[in-house]
């Protein structure tokens, strides 16, 4: 079982399991299935009773199919995978089937950047299309064929790189995990704070305060609300209030959510 650790400013250590070879490559075919499909639909079901509907002469009805075909099955295709990380964090379908996800190596989501970076290398999109001409057992050889050729590179890195990665992932420092297996960074106190936000923390007493205090008060925060937890996230809010010598100046869930970003931001600033 390999494993991916990160260790966060919190003192607490991450774990992830990368994603087996095995998980990669059925997410993959669940996608390339999808695409297919998808194309197929199109191509050949909507696209072909429209044109044969539409009066026109041949060069114009050939330009609107060329412009259908590049704007609702080309260009969805080509970023097929592209979209649905950024959108979907980090997961395409298949990957989401199989419990997979995309993160960076600090165990975060990545950056638009780095979604971009992985996906310009990975060769097999561009071949993505050739999938909808595999109606004859010798054509779907044939891209078998393709698509194994273009995927080496990408198969070799991730056999011999440290963390199971392909060019993609190495270019844009990323990997593939398991999700069903490991914790991630959001199940901390760490907050993604933007870097170019002149954020001005309003209670530094909080550094007072332990991890695992800051622990209990994210746990306490994402329960669901309700009376009895609002009486409690009150009680709690004074109390720090009383500790720290601070005033509250707001409502008290508000008040311990400045707390964890004030926290963030002056622990994350004293390692840079």
């Amino acid at each position: 079982m390999a494993l991916f650790r990160v260790s966060t400013v919190f003192n607490i250590d991450l774990e992830f399991m990368l994603a087996p070879f095995h998980k990669r490559l059925m997410a993959w075919l669940v996608d390339l299935i999808l695409i297919a499909a998808y194309a197929y639909l199109l191509l050949f079901f909507v696209y072909g009773n429209i044109m044969e509907s539409f009066e026109a002469d041949g060069l114009s009805k050939y330009k609107l199919e060329a412009v259908l075909v590049l704007f609702s099955v080309v260009l969805p295709v080509m970023l097929y995978h592209l979209l649905f990380e950024i959108f979907n964090h980090g997961r395409s379908p298949g990957k989401m089937l199989l419990g997979l996800r995309v993160l960076n190596k600090a165990g975060a989501a990545p950056s638009l950047s780095q979604y971009l970076l992985r996906w310009i290398l990975c060769f097999s999109n561009y071949f993505s299309l050739l999938i909808i001409y595999a109606y004859r057992p010798s054509y779907l050889l044939l891209i078998i064929f393709v698509f194994g050729l273009v995927s080496i590179p990408d198969i070799l890195t991730i056999a011999i790189s440290k963390y199971g990665q392909r060019l993609g992932d190495l270019a844009a420092n990323t990997l593939l995990i398991d999700t069903k297996s490991k914790s991630a960074i959001s199940d901390t106190i760490y907050m993604d704070l933007d870097e170019e936000e002149r954020y001005t923390p309003k209670f530094p007493e909080v550094l007072r305060l332990s991890d695992r205090d800051l622990n209990g008060i994210q746990n306490l925060l994402s329960l669901k609300s309700n009376k009895h937890n609002q009486d409690y996230i009150l009680n709690v809010a004074y109390k720090i209030e009383a500790i720290l010598q601070v005033k509250m100046n707001s409502d008290p869930e508000t008040f311990l959510q400045t707390l964890m970003k004030d926290y963030n931001y002056l622990t994350q600033q004293s390692t840079n």
